[in-house]
């Protein structure tokens, strides 16, 4: 039984690190960080909520960067959130699966 558990580990292991190259071979750069205004943030799509939660943030000592879609799009190395998900589902899928079998 540990044999096989350890063994779904293992495959959960190497399911859950597929994208680990991708995101290593993709270079990331970002901008410069800049304080912002309420007004900046706006014209960046913010709506005013968040535009405040920004500029709350700004004022405890954190960095605003702006970064385009196309270099977000290469921070996330193609995941979305979706897909880790599904991700994490199919490995404890896959360790319960294992577990049972047993």
């Amino acid at each position: 039984m540990i044999r096989r558990f350890a063994t779904a580990v293992a495959v959960s292991f190497a399911l859950s690190t597929i994208a680990a190259p991708a995101f290593a071979e993709t270079p990331y750069r970002t901008a410069e960080a800049q304080t912002f205004s309420a007004e900046e943030l706006q014209a960046y799509g913010l709506d005013a909520a968040t535009t405040q939660r920004a500029l709350d943030l700004q004022n405890q000592g954190y960095e605003i960067r702006t970064i385009s879609e196309a270099e977000a799009a290469q921070y996330q190395a193609g995941f979305t959130n979706n897909k880790w998900v599904w991700l994490g589902i199919l490995a404890g899928v896959i360790v319960v699966a294992v577990v049972v079998a047993d």
